[in-house]
């Protein structure tokens, strides 16, 4: 029994947001009543937020008030939600050539952060974000987090990247009291430290498991190849990357807990999370406006389409109808939760996730890779690259049930999936390398797509 976390929810943790003049606490619990408002009200909010970071942007940023100007749009034209349709999108390359012109306050100010992307397409993103943008998202991740069944104040593992907390005695002082994570660096994982990491984990019992989709389902693999003991949690989010079904079946089998998926970027933060019910994801749409585009149209429900963000909160940089470079399909289905919340159906994968073959057929890497993994007995990870219209290259990791019958299989898999025009060279290597924010890809496409 962990008798620490009730004095951690009830006493550290107000008191330290006291010491920090933090109001996430408030707004976290504001939150936990909104989500459950009616959808209209909900949307009557997001069209409040979105007039007033409209008019703000037109007022301080000279390269919205330039981009609304040549339209011939002013904010007071925007009537509905649904209006923001004749504004342009904004794309990652706008945000790093344009940086000194979008933004509303400077680097330097006590109440602006600063934030880089990881880059993992190529393109790093630097972003300002306002102090009570940060700590509305931050109230926005703690309501989230609980729908997975972790509570404030409960232990969090954490399958993430090298955290800066320990760097110094504060930031260690301040993980033990107030955070309390314990870290696995998904750029050092070897077998060896993963069965470290479980054995301290067995001990010190965790209430939440949080981390990379596939970075979790390599440490489930692990223990349930050694057969190591059972680590008992309340919870497990999965993010960063998109979560395949075999991926969340074998951690659900391996820890006998669901899988809380949830999708985010560095840009805005937290985009959408799945609840209790997992019957897709709740948009967290009171900080956020969250559009899905296909030929410059909004899609309907279950159809792909680019995932386009709108931040109502972020005053310091504005971020208007941003095309994140992922691809998604928005849901009309109400959750039986109760939470209004608007939501999506699924997370299809980034536009360059996609495969786009001779015959003009536009095919989900997510879909490739999980139909790939579930049926090639011989192999332990898969990456896909399309390199040209006709041809891909496979990168394979085999494992002991690898056989000429497994070359056979994937020989029939593309033929079946991509058409007999698609070509295809097998590269065995040891392992397929993550990119530099720990993350894995495992279907790269370098042509274009309709998605782009």
């Amino acid at each position: 029994m962990d008798l620490y976390a009730p004095i951690n929810r009830y006493i550290v943790t107000p008191l330290w947001a006291w010491h920090e003049k933090s109001p996430y606490l408030d707004i976290y619990r504001e939150l936990k009543i909104s989500q459950y408002q009616s959808l209209n009200s909900i949307k009557e909010g997001q069209f409040i937020k979105m007039r007033k970071i409209l008019s703000y942007a037109f007022d301080n940023s000279p390269y919205y008030r330039k981009r609304f100007q040549d339209i011939g749009i002013h904010p007071s034209d925007i009537n509905s939600l649904d209006d923001i349709n004749n504004i342009p999108i904004l794309t990652k390359n706008d945000l790093r050539e344009s940086f000194d012109k979008i933004i509303c306050m400077k680097e330097e100010q006590n109440n602006v952060r600063t934030k880089t992307t990881s880059g993992s397409t190529g393109v790093n993103v630097k972003v300002l974000l306002d102090e009570q943008s940060a700590q509305f998202k931050r109230g926005s991740v703690v309501r989230s987090d609980e729908w997975s069944g972790w509570r404030l104040g409960g232990k969090k593992a954490m399958i993430w990247g090298n955290p800066e907390y320990r760097k110094s005695l504060r930031g260690r002082i301040r993980n033990g009291l107030l955070e309390r994570a314990k870290y696995l660096d998904t750029l050092n994982m070897s077998e060896s430290e993963m069965q470290q990491y479980a054995v301290s984990l067995h001990n010190w019992k965790p209430e939440l498991i949080f981390g990379h989709a596939h970075s979790i389902y390599l440490f489930a693999c692990m223990l349930e190849k050694y057969n190591m003991a059972k680590i008992n949690t309340a919870g497990i989010i999965s993010t960063a990357m998109v979560l395949h079904e075999h991926e969340r079946q074998k951690i659900e089998s391996v820890f006998e807990c669901k899988v809380t998926n949830r999708y985010g970027s560095e840009e805005v933060s937290l985009i959408a999370s799945e609840c209790e019910y997992h019957n897709g994801l709740h948009i967290n749409a009171e900080s956020l406006y969250v559009e899905f585009i296909k030929d410059g149209k909004h899609v309907g429900p279950n159809e792909p389409g680019s995932i386009v963000v709108t931040d109502l909160t972020n005053y310091a940089m504005p971020i208007i109808r941003y095309k994140i470079g992922d691809v998604g399909s928005p849901s009309n289905v109400e959750c039986p939760c109760g939470r209004k919340l608007p939501m999506i159906n699924k997370i299809e994968g980034r536009v360059a996730d996609y495969i786009y073959t001779p015959d003009k057929k536009l095919i989900s890497g997510i879909s490739l890779t999980e139909n790939f993994a579930t049926l090639l007995d011989g192999v332990g990870q898969i990456q896909i690259i399309q390199d040209k219209l006709n041809h891909i290259k496979l990168n394979i990791v085999k494992n002991n049930k690898y056989s000429e019958n497994t070359v056979k299989t994937v020989n029939e898999l593309i033929g079946t999936h991509l058409g007999a025009q698609m070509t295809y060279d097998i590269e065995y290597v040891e392992e397929i390398p993550q990119e530099p924010s720990g993350k894995y890809r495992f279907c790269i496409s370098k042509i274009r797509n309709p998605f782009e």
